[in-house]
């Protein structure tokens, strides 16, 4: 339904009314509406339908009167949406005034309310108008949404499906050999030699090896089958109905062939390989996370060379599956150790009104220095405790030092709030919002002023359950914030779901902002989304003027990353509060 680009193109008007005189007259309104406009009448119900379900048929835009002699004009809604389009605008035309009949037309679906007794030209013209801009902002915003769930299902690089595709598929593929006993095996695939060729040749030359190879293994694969790049040169796949060690090792062979052949990249002709996993199902379970740790380790046993030299794939035993490594049990126990002797920091990063130089509140992030180690990254840090029985009691020591810390500092930070993040996994504890709630109880500090930051995917994952903490928080003045918005399953639906205090933004999609047209319109869709819901809008990772400056001038204000401020240690945070009110207090002025 793309065909109207401006407005010389045609459009093609459905009037629905059984009354002749009526359907003349607005007819002859039509007429007079400065656009090409063809239109087509129906007299009842079933001639509407016939026209509505004719696929040699398309209509822009649909005028409908409630009367009708076969039934309520209004029955014809969902065939409507569903047959022309879900933005067809629908206008109203009725003899009814009523103005509770015009709001419940208006909840029902229609696009506008027009009484037949107050029609005229200029009314006419104006919802054609009117209607056919709605209709153009709404397929838009779905075409947005469309490329943004596709952007966070699939790998920027070689466009593949993402991990967190391949792991949908893969939960799908293990629910579906419960029920059904459908054979399937899972390959793990890390590539060889692809390090030498990034460091000397460079990472155009990396991106080009992982390019070529993601499309060579997926127009080999069947459709059926899922290829996805998990992260630097590691890829996963999922061969659907391969039932046993021999049809696995000759998928693997061919894929080896695929890999091993050179690529040409800027006169050079560039060669890897490939060393890979596999694991079957049934044979080695139902659970996707069991199948891929034995797929993982076969593929490093593969590595190792614990195989015959020649054999680039080895196939996952019983015996093979990993519980918890020995560095992982050493990792946290050094970790319970650091929680004992609370040896970890909290770093405050600002975040600010990039208009006026406000300081609008704080983010507390974790940081660790291991004795014998030094310092350890900090998604390393969290991954590792969300995936073990630390997490509780980590994330209330997280709760009870930064509350403190804040405590101290409330008084001098003339309203600006802390958020905190929290694992998804939380919201599934019992006592949690009970802990929150006596956290912030003990310390004294105002509620209004602690966010809790949760990302978009933990929405997602658990909504009924997200939605119900989030309710309770909301109860005792704790507010929410969805954080890496556009990083997971992104639908505009659930801003209107969770009672939330603010949005921030993705840093991926701003740190390609100044570039991407794509990331600007999402931008931009995003902040007249916000500014409706009455949500602030925050840009995470800005980096730079440039950026900043463009932000603040498509409406989104409210900013945080290293071009504002670096994450500071705590005993920073006043001295340099008191610094950027003093630099930007004049700003604040002007604002």
């Amino acid at each position: 339904m793309d065909h109207l680009h401006n407005g010389t193109q045609d459009i093609h008007a459905l009037i629905v009314d059984d009354d002749d005189v009526d359907r003349e007259k607005l007819l002859r309104l039509l007429r007079r509406v400065p656009r090409n406009i063809t239109v087509a009448q129906a007299a009842s119900q079933a001639e509407a339908l016939g026209m509505i379900r004719d696929p040699q048929a398309h209509f822009d835009i649909v005028f409908l009167d409630f009367g009708l002699k076969d039934g309520d004009g209004r029955d014809l809604l969902p065939e409507i949406r569903a047959e022309i389009d879900p933005d067809v605008p629908i206008i109203a035309v009725t003899g009814h005034t009523d103005e509770q009949i015009a709001a419940d037309s208006i909840k029902s679906g229609m696009t506008e309310f027009l009484s037949k007794r107050s029609l005229s030209p200029e009314r006419v013209a104006a919802s054609v108008e009117e209607g056919i801009a709605w209709r153009k902002y709404r397929q838009d915003m779905r075409r947005a949404e469309e490329e943004l769930t596709h952007r966070s299902l699939h790998d920027p690089l070689t466009d593949l499906p993402n991990r967190t595709l391949f792991a949908d598929r893969l939960s799908q593929a293990c629910a579906r050999a419960r029920r059904s006993g459908d054979p399937f095996a899972v390959m793990m695939i890390d590539l060889d030699r692809f390090k030498e060729i990034n460091d000397s040749l460079g990472h155009a030359a990396g991106d080009a090896v992982l390019i070529t190879l993601g499309r060579r293994m997926r127009e080999h694969l069947r459709e059926v089958d899922t290829i996805a790049r998990l992260g630097g040169d590691e890829f996963a796949v999922l061969l659907q109905n391969v039932d046993g060690d021999e049809s696995a090792l000759a998928v693997a062979t061919k894929l080896t062939e695929l890999i091993e052949q050179p690529i040409v990249h800027d006169g050079r002709l560039l060669y890897v390989g490939a060393s890979m996993g596999i694991s079957l199902c049934p044979q080695l379970g139902y659970s996707p996370e069991g199948l891929v740790e034995a797929a993982d380790e076969a593929m490093y046993e593969a590595k190792r060379g614990a195989k015959r030299s020649t054999e680039k794939a080895v196939i996952a035993r019983g015996e093979q599956r990993r519980t918890v490594r020995a560095d992982e049990r050493t990792m946290l126990h050094d970790i319970e150790d650091a929680m004992g002797a609370r040896a970890f920091n909290w770093h405050w990063q600002p975040k600010v009104d990039m208009r006026s130089g406000q300081v609008l509140g704080f983010e507390a992030l974790v940081r660790w220095t291991h004795p014998d180690n030094g310092p350890v990254a900090a998604d390393a840090l969290i991954e590792t405790v969300e995936q073990s029985h630390l997490l509780e009691d980590f994330t209330y020591l997280t709760l009870d030092t930064v509350l403190g810390q804040y405590a101290r500092l409330e008084p001098g930070l003339d309203g600006a709030g802390i958020s905190i993040n929290v694992s998804a996994r939380m919201l599934e504890r019992p006592g949690f919002v009970g802990h929150v709630v006596e956290a912030i109880r003990t310390h004294g500090v105002d509620p209004a002023h602690v966010v809790l930051e949760l990302t978009e995917t933990a929405l997602i994952a658990h909504p009924s359950q997200a939605k119900r903490v989030i309710e309770q928080l909301q109860d005792h003045g704790v507010s929410l914030s969805i954080d890496d918005f556009g990083a997971g399953f992104t639908s505009f639906g659930y801003l209107r779901e969770f009672a939330v205090r603010e949005i921030k933004i993705d840093r991926s999609y701003i740190a390609r902002f100044t570039e991407s047209r794509f990331d600007q319109s999402l931008v931009t869709s995003l902040v007249v989304l916000c500014d409706c819901l009455g949500i602030p809008l925050v840009a995470e990772g800005v980096e730079n003027p440039e950026t900043q400056a463009m932000l603040v001038a498509m409406g989104c204000t409210c900013g945080q990353g290293y071009g504002i401020c670096r994450p500071m240690p705590y005993e920073d945070v006043r001295g340099w509060v008191d610094g950027w009110n003093a630099t930007h207090g004049e700003q604040r002025m002007r604002a």
